[in-house]
């Protein structure tokens, strides 16, 4: 079974990190930019998501995940 976890970047809320992980020892993941207020600080009736980079998974041992995700924090929901 695949669980998909989201981290925030701390520097930049609106980066994005989903990692997919299957159980074994590789992850998978995808970035992307996520706005949901204008830069004034309305609300966007429809959030803009843009993955960035190739649009596709790519796999990172943990150990390497690990360090990457030192920069971001797991959002819970």
């Amino acid at each position: 079974m695949t669980t998909i976890k989201t981290y925030r970047n701390k520097r930049n809320p609106n980066k994005y990190l989903e990692v997919h992980n299957d159980g074994h020892y590789h992850n998978s993941l995808k970035q992307y930019m996520f706005w949901s207020k204008n830069p004034d600080g309305t609300v966007l009736s429809d959030p803009i998501k843009n993955v960035t980079g190739d649009r596709k998974l790519h796999r990172w041992r943990k150990e390497n995940l690990n360090v990457l995700l030192e920069d971001y924090e797991l959002v819970e929901g």
